[in-house]
């Protein structure tokens, strides 16, 4: 057979088995992902979602909680009484049946090749990587998608009343709501209109007879508020779209966006249903979270996750598009077999773009480590049982314990501090603790509380401006010399390290001197990082014959003088036993915001290797990249390693 005639026979394949098929292998590719990862996406968000979901039968106020999105809770609480995983294979299936009805969606819609919306929606980066999460949108995608197929089917009842659930499985889903009733306005079915907040009245009417307000679902919400999760640009999603969506997935989006407008501007009544049930609820959404970043309203963080609860329609108005990019390559060579084989390579793009782009399998964040090691202090020195006032509920999660245990109070203000006894724990996360206004300082220098240990997260992490940490503290009687007792951990003067490398550039120099010199704002020798994608100061360590402390902890220090402002170096550290890479990660240096460019200044971090056996054969690599643009000068360069 030749090539032509066998690119022929896969378009000869019945579509309905085609779709299974890819159905079972975006599976099995899930699957095996969810099965090798021991983390998750969405951070402790989606730590949170899952404990008000796993104790919801214990707790059924749950149920109840505005924040938590109760029909998500409801409809979350079956799987995650199984586990997290669980949870997470919920989000799977739900992502897959999404892809589903874009499908089905585009196929009602009359598009070509309509399997592949299932594709691009099962393989776009960001809506992929929140499979393995315990956020809302996947939930929120799945019933925006199928509202949509049941209004383009003509079922106006079923659809009103699946969109009307979507504020309660994510409050923006009111922004979608407008959006749908100019369709029911356009169609002439005003009479289905009450109905997209059936969901709404019903939930504020249950909650209001078992003792909460009428509008118990906007708890918490404030529109217009000084934020601490501050604001951003107007452009902010537009501008890293690339980055959730997919470089592939965005040619074919914006190919297929400019030509579904374009056939509604000429034939306005046939297209009308694409633009209004496809178009609008992508574009209204899209503006709708990229306004409220820019305004810093209703405590927008600007996530890229965000923007996975409308990757269906995405996919939808893409399909279009790689349809289109494999016609013109039929225009121009006039073969069927070289369009069939651009729509294959468009597919092969498109499954490949979130592997290049994201690390599979999925680890546990940089700050989840932090409060990870916090919950195994706390097992390992029998704190279990005490009382523990806590910011963030996820160290629960490592404990598996219900967070709102009778021993278990959480805080949300620094007077509810005031109830603690002396000998009950207090766990500090900076991120949780500056959302509710509580100082770490303060609390260090208040003599009440002794500082028992510090957990640093897996690389440097800044949450609003400082360093992320998590701090284990105790109630105590006041004593004079709590304060500096706690001075001491907090700097690390508790520990021990030895050094692995040390350049000084005058008397000690790396094998590499090239870039080592002397100029008029500094008399002593420097290592120059120039302006080229590279590696720099790369040191090989063995630590075999040090016996460091497990999980490795490395402290490094330099100081650095930015030629460029407007850019961050970055590092990078890697562990290598036989040949195989054990662990690798690279990160941004961030710079104190103190820290003027057109000085030296100081630069520490330290970072933490979880689960790596020092053996003969383990090496680390560690070492400075320089991705992008800026050119560095760096002096008295050091790599140690914690011993005691």
């Amino acid at each position: 057979m030749n090539f032509n005639r066998f690119i022929q026979s896969l378009s000869e394949v019945s579509e309905r088995r085609l779709m299974y098929a890819l159905i079972a292998v975006i599976l099995v590719i899930n699957m095996a992902v969810l099965v090798l990862s021991n983390g998750y996406s969405g951070g402790s968000y989606s730590v949170m979602h899952y404990q008000f979901a796993r104790w919801a039968f214990a707790n059924p106020e749950n149920l109840l909680n505005s924040w938590a999105n109760p029909l998500f809770t409801l409809l979350a609480a079956p799987f995650a009484l199984l586990g997290f995983k669980s949870l997470q294979l919920m989000n799977i299936i739900l992502g897959i049946l999404s892809g589903y009805f874009a499908y089905r969606v585009a196929k009602e819609l009359k598009m070509k090749t309509p399997l592949l919306a299932l594709v691009i929606c099962s393989f776009t980066p960001v809506f992929m990587m929140t499979f393995y999460g315990g956020t809302t949108e996947i939930m929120f995608a799945f019933f925006a998608i199928l509202g949509t197929f049941l209004l383009i089917k003509d079922k106006f009842l079923a659809g009103a009343i699946v969109i009307s659930l979507l504020p309660l499985i994510r409050l923006d889903g009111f922004i979608l709501l407008p959006v749908y009733a100019i369709y029911f306005l356009r169609w002439r079915r005003a009479k289905y209109l009450p109905l997209l907040f059936s969901a709404t009245v019903l939930y504020s009417l249950i909650g209001l007879m078992l003792g909460k307000n009428l509008f118990w679902l906007f708890d918490g919400v404030t529109l217009w508020s000084d934020s601490i999760f501050g604001h951003g640009s107007f452009t902010q999603f537009i501008v890293r779209s690339p980055g959730f969506f997919g470089i592939p997935n965005e040619i074919f989006f914006v190919t297929g966006l400019v030509a579904g407008l374009w056939l509604y501007l000429r034939e306005r009544r046939e297209y009308s249903q694409e633009f209004v049930l496809v178009v609008l609820p992508f574009v209204i959404y899209f503006l709708a979270h990229s306004f409220a970043w820019w305004q810093g309203m209703g405590n927008s963080q600007g996530l890229s996750r965000y923007m996975a609860a409308i990757v269906p329609f995405m996919a939808v108005m893409a399909t279009r598009g790689l349809y289109l990019f494999a016609k013109m390559f039929f225009i121009i060579f006039k073969s069927e077999a070289v369009r069939i084989g651009a729509l294959i390579l468009g597919f092969a793009s498109i499954i490949h773009i979130p592997f290049a782009i994201q690390n599979y399998p999925v680890s546990i964040s940089s700050t989840d480590w932090a409060l990870s090691d916090a919950a195994s202090y706390i097992k390992e020195n029998g704190l279990s049982d005490k009382r523990i006032y806590f910011t963030n509920p996820t160290l629960f999660y490592y404990l598996n314990k219900n967070p709102k245990c009778s021993s278990c109070i959480e805080v949300k203000n620094t007077a509810e501090l005031n109830s603690m006894q002396n000998g009950d724990l207090f766990i500090y996360d900076v991120a949780l603790g500056a959302v509710n206004k509580i100082d770490l300082d303060s609390l260090l220098t208040s003599a009440q509380f002794r500082l028992i240990q510090v957990f640093n997260p897996e690389t440097p992490v800044y949450a609003f401006g400082k360093p992320y940490q998590v701090a284990l503290l105790e109630r105590t009687n006041p004593d004079t010399l709590t304060v500096s007792e706690n001075h001491k951990i907090v700097s690390g003067a508790n520990k021990t390290f030895i050094t692995l490398v040390r350049y000084d550039f005058d008397t000690a120099t790396p094998t590499d001197t090239a870039t080592v010199s002397t100029s008029k704002i500094n008399r002593t020798a420097y290592f120059r990082i120039p302006k080229r994608k590279e590696n720099y100061l790369v040191s090989a360590l063995k630590l075999d014959s040090i016996q460091p402390v497990q999980p490795i902890e490395l402290k490094v220090s330099y100081r650095q003088f930015r030629k460029t402002s407007d850019e961050n170096l970055r590092y990078f550290v890697e562990a290598i036993s036989n040949g195989d890479s054990m662990y690798e990660r690279v990160f941004e240096v961030n710079t104190p915001d103190t820290a003027n460019p057109d000085e030296w200044h100081d630069v520490s971090f330290n970072i933490i290797l979880h689960n790596i056996e020092v053996t003969p054969e383990l090496t680390i690599r560690t070492g400075f990249w320089n991705k992008r643009k800026g050119e560095f000068l760096i002096d008295d360069y050091r790599v140690e390693v914690r011993v005691k």
